[in-house]
């Protein structure tokens, strides 16, 4: 008990001065706008401010002092984001580059690839992202085609990555390859770094239903990578990608109160009520109060797994089912509010950017339950590597990838 007193102790110390540092170094907002597509002028503004945050300590939470981070842990950076509430801070910017790129860099690379990037990732001077889906890959990520062939001491890679989001406006990708045919598709893959500025790789913006063009496709021909590059061993990429995902679905539940990337909250659909004179409304107050109740319930869920998983009690599995229940509420607070909105969630006038931003948050909302894998491939997960239900059959277990017959 006394253990406990003290880390509550300290942690409420460190918020205090956390809330100090904000409101003497970071602008508060009323409404954080979306970066989801940002300009190079948004892009070089928050690298400023991601240095700032490392150079203050606000960085890199969880990840070893010698590295750079601060050597904390969840409860630290759950604490900083919720007094970070309301204040412009990066977290969709350099939020995938820092906490499912830099983590699994952390978790997997080489003292050298840690000692080189990692603090420059927390401090915002490289961006990174993962290249992961492909065009004839769908959600079998095992049996990608992209190919990366041994010479002397470099890999030379050819194939194609696509959905990799910011691609156009990063430095480095970790990017699983096929390095073996002759062998079972898990067993045949190795994770490169790939420095995003190397000769030979093309980098194609995707028009988005919602309007934006983040998404990228990237096409690879006989780039060179130095074998210094490769994270974990020759053959065992499946192991790093692997834990990369696991980082993937449980960083939603670590990124508490975040606001960054313009998500609606309860208080957004509360306020939208009021302004359209349906606060009084008990079907409208009814279905606010179910998704008030069912997201203190995720924040509860996510913050006791996010903090099992980091003591060994839970398996990484249970990222999973975070994800699951964040895909579920975003996609809920968004149908809801375009209801609430009614015709104005639809049109617009140039002064008024309510509709645009209800219109614009709905689209996006439907790629929750694909982007990061999809819904039925993480209650797959939670089957497998949870419950430890059967896995399900497949054609191609333990099959020599070059034997399966694909485009």
């Amino acid at each position: 008990m006394a253990n406990e007193q003290v880390d509550r102790a300290g942690l409420e110390e460190y918020r205090l001065a956390a809330r100090e540092w904000l409101a003497k170094n970071l602008t508060r907002v009323e409404l954080m706008g979306s970066d989801e597509d940002p300009s190079p002028e948004r892009i070089a503004e928050a690298a400023q401010t991601q240095a700032r945050l490392h150079k203050a300590g606000y960085a890199g939470f969880t990840f070893p002092v010698e590295y750079g981070g601060q050597g904390l842990t969840f409860e630290h950076e759950r604490v900083f984001m919720e007094e970070a509430k309301g204040y412009d801070i990066p977290i969709r910017l350099f939020g995938v580059s820092i906490n499912i790129s830099g983590a699994t860099l952390v978790s997997c690379g080489t003292d050298e690839q840690k000692q080189r990037h990692i603090p420059r990732i927390l401090s915002g001077e490289e961006r990174w992202l993962q290249f992961l889906s492909e065009p004839s890959g769908g959600s079998d990520l095992a049996g990608l085609l992209t190919s990366a062939t041994k010479d002397g001491d470099t890999f030379i890679l050819n194939g194609q990555k696509t959905w990799s989001t910011g691609a156009h406006v990063s430095d480095f990708a970790l990017c699983p390859v096929r390095t073996r045919w002759d062998v079972p598709k898990h067993k045949g893959i190795s994770v490169l770094i790939v420095d995003l500025k190397s000769p030979g790789i093309e980098i194609r913006r995707i028009k988005q239903m919602n309007g934006d063009a983040e998404f990228c496709e990237e096409f690879f021909s006989d780039v060179i990578v130095p074998e210094s590059n490769l994270v974990g061993e020759e053959n065992d990429g499946w192991r790093v990608t692997r834990r990369l995902l696991e980082i993937e679905h449980l960083w939603p539940g670590r990124a508490w109160a975040r606001r960054s990337d313009a998500t609606l909250e309860v208080a957004d659909l509360v306020g939208l009520a009021k302004r359209r004179d349906r606060d009084a409304d008990s079907g409208v107050r009814r279905e606010i109060v179910r998704i008030h109740v069912a997201t203190e319930a995720q924040n509860l869920l996510s913050s006791r797994l996010a903090q099992g998983i980091e003591r060994g009690r839970l398996v990484p599995g249970y990222g999973s089912l975070v994800k699951i229940g964040n895909d579920t509420l975003v996609q809920r607070r968004a149908e809801l509010a375009l209801n609430l909105a009614g015709a104005g969630g639809v049109t617009w006038t140039s002064n008024d950017g309510t509709g645009r931003r209800l219109a614009h948050t709905f689209l996006t909302s439907r790629s929750r339950s694909i982007a990061g894998g999809t819904t039925e491939i993480q209650r797959n997960n939670v089957s497998d590597r949870v419950l430890g239900l059967p896995r399900e059959p497949g054609f191609d277990w333990g099959t020599p990838f070059d034997e399966i017959p694909h485009n």
